[in-house]
């Protein structure tokens, strides 16, 4: 892994590891707060349905991931 510096790089890792699982997504914002990336993608076309991908800045290793069936919280 290597470090991930921009948000840009933050968001092509958690497109990465989702478009494993999903045909569809969609990235919707990022951020970082601390040491750590917060990605929240959407990953349906007809209903809310929402991840929130946590990735370490150090590493660009997934720290974490949420998938939420309605509204992103």
């Amino acid at each position: 892994m290597t470090i991930v510096q921009t948000v840009e790089q933050a968001t092509q890792v958690a497109i990465d590891f989702l478009r494993k699982y999903y045909s569809f997504v969609y990235p919707m914002s990022a951020r970082k707060e601390n040491s750590r990336w917060i990605v929240d993608l959407d990953i349906s076309y007809f209903r809310p349905s929402y991840v929130r991908v946590k990735i370490a800045a150090e590493t660009g290793a997934l720290e974490d991931f949420k998938v939420t069936l309605g509204p992103l919280l």
